[in-house]
């Protein structure tokens, strides 16, 4: 879910995502088919999707024991990894886990490109915010995993494949980043079929206009911005362009840097941000409304 959505979320849904992106159900250690687990979920959903733990456990095992060719030690192990990944989902979609938005990408491409390119960009990133060592590792594991899904994008031959193939991609990559929940694993898909749509119809000279008018600028500082993307930039091409201008930037020494030109790139990041937010947001609304 995109991170303003206000899309409704499945319990029901998230439980068998939470079992089906498990290593022992990608293996083929058990089966189930997904349309009865989650008609079996909502119709028990006191033993299931609102019990605590021990409640969990039992029913749980009374699923998975006959059909998974497990041992008894590993479908609790199972089980406590399943019934763990759920409650992340459910505090993710509650707001209590820290969400992904692409406004992160950006900030960390400042990082990247800050004046000490040698030092660890975790320890970086700690000393230079509030976050804890553990949130700035959540940081980069979500960005690794929105890059891995970007992979999947540039590979495919059409936007409309990539879609239709969206579950298994998702899959794969939760599987590749168990920390990830999938919602928000989906709302990094959402923003990355935003981009690809819009790349289609409009380029980065197309997106320049549209922050120059909202943000009120003027040709002058458009030309600044301008210089560092060329005519006939794809959308696509934004971050890469955008990372190059701002290591430019900060190659200059700092009493001869032009802040103001740093600022102006900062904000057309933020707009740029805003704008695939927008449309996903969109998208997202429209499929489930479908």
């Amino acid at each position: 879910m995109v991170s303003e959505s206000l899309k409704k979320v499945d319990q029901a849904e998230l439980l068998w995502k939470s079992i089906a992106r498990q290593p022992e159900f990608q293996a083929g250690a058990f089966r189930l088919n997904a349309d009865i687990t989650i008609r079996t979920f909502k119709n028990q959903s006191n033993k299931f999707l609102t019990s605590e733990r021990f409640d969990f456990i039992i029913a749980m095992k009374e699923l998975l024991k006959p059909i998974a060719d497990l041992e008894n030690e590993k479908i609790e192990y199972l089980i406590f990894r399943t019934y763990e990944c759920y409650k992340k989902e459910l505090a993710y979609n509650d707001g209590t886990d820290s969400r992904f938005s692409i406004d992160i990408v950006f900030q960390f491409i400042e990082f990247l490109c800050s004046d000490s390119p040698k030092e660890d960009i975790a320890q970086l990133l700690q000393r230079e915010t509030s976050l804890d060592k553990k949130e700035v590792e959540s940081i980069i594991q979500h960005i690794k995993a929105f890059n891995k899904l970007g992979t999947y994008f540039n590979k495919a031959s059409n936007l409309k494949k990539t879609i239709e193939n969206g579950e298994q991609i998702l899959a794969a990559t939760a599987s590749a980043f168990p920390e990830i929940t999938w919602l928000a694993l989906e709302s990094m898909f959402y923003l990355l079929i935003a981009q690809y749509a819009l790349a289609t119809k409009y380029s980065c000279e197309s997106l320049l206009r549209g922050w120059m008018k909202e943000y009120g600028f003027d040709e002058n500082q458009y030309v600044v911005v301008a210089n560092f993307f060329p005519p006939g930039t794809s959308l696509l091409e934004f971050r890469g362009k955008y990372t190059n201008a701002i290591r430019s930037l900060h190659r200059i020494k700092s009493e001869q840097r032009p802040e103001y030109d740093l600022l102006l790139l900062r904000s057309i990041g933020n707009y740029f941000s805003s704008w695939i937010v927008r449309v996903a947001h969109q998208m997202e609304t429209d499929y489930q409304m479908a």
